[in-house]
C-alpha cells in the first residue's frame, strides 16, 4: 500500500479504534492467478500478545479452502470525502480526495467446530445480546445454519495505516474543515472531525 509519510499512522490505539469502528472489511486473497474478495465483519482481538482477526464466510465461498494456510490481507475503510481546490488558500490546484483505511497481512487458520460456536457467540454478543439472551443458539434451525459457515482466525503479521487527512496542506486544513461541515452529510462531517483531530498533532 502506498503511504506518503505525512499520512502514516502507527499508533496503535489509534489503528485499533479505528478497525473496531469499521469492522466490516474486505477479505483478499490469491489463488491461482485470481484475486478473490468477500466483505464481512472482521473482530479484532489479541492472542498470545498478538493481534488476531476472527471472522467467518458461508462454506460454499470456495475461498476459505483456498486460502487457508496462506497469506491474507484484510483491508477496512472509513469515511471518505472529495476535496475541492476551492477550499485551499492556493487556487491553481487540483481536487483530491480524503480517506482513511488499515491494511493487516497475516496467515489465515481455520477454526474448529468448539472454537467456531465460541467465536459465533462471541460475536452475537457483541452485535445483538438480546438475541443471545433469548436463547436463540440453542434452537435446532441455528445449530444447522453454523454447519454451513466456515470460521477462521488470520494471525496477523503487517500492518499498514493510511489517513489521508489534508496534512500535506497544514494551512488548509482548518478551512476544509469548516467546508466539510458545511456539506452537512455524514460523510463529509466525520472527515471534518478526523481532519481536526489530525490538526491537533
Amino acid at each position: 500500500m502506498y503511504i506518503p509519510h505525512e499520512f502514516k499512522i502507527e499508533d496503535l490505539k489509534k489503528i485499533t479504534n479505528f478497525v473496531d469502528n469499521n469492522n466490516f472489511g474486505i477479505l483478499l486473497s490469491i489463488y491461482d492467478n485470481e484475486i478473490y474478495n468477500t466483505q464481512i465483519p472482521l473482530m479484532l482481538g489479541t492472542e498470545n500478545e498478538k493481534f488476531i482477526l476472527k471472522g467467518h464466510i458461508a462454506r460454499a465461498n470456495m475461498q476459505w479452502y483456498r486460502s487457508r494456510d496462506k497469506n491474507v490481507t484484510a483491508l477496512f475503510t472509513g469515511p471518505h470525502h472529495y476535496i475541492s481546490p476551492l477550499y485551499y488558500k492556493d487556487k491553481d490546484s487540483v481536487p483530491t480526495w480524503d480517506y482513511m483505511t488499515v491494511r493487516m497481512d497475516g496467515k489465515l487458520e481455520l477454526m474448529d467446530e468448539e472454537e467456531t460456536r465460541k467465536f459465533l457467540l462471541e460475536m452475537s454478543r457483541f452485535y445483538d445480546a438480546k438475541w443471545v439472551e433469548e436463547g436463540n443458539d440453542r434452537k435446532e434451525y441455528y445449530s444447522k445454519m453454523v454447519l454451513q459457515i466456515v470460521a477462521f482466525k488470520i494471525k496477523v503479521s503487517k500492518i499498514n495505516a493510511k489517513f489521508k487527512l489534508s496534512q500535506n496542506r497544514p494551512e488548509d486544513m482548518e478551512n476544509i474543515a469548516i467546508n466539510l461541515d458545511s456539506l452537512g452529510d455524514a460523510d463529509a462531517v466525520s472527515v471534518a472531525k478526523f481532519i481536526r483531530e489530525e490538526m491537533k498533532k
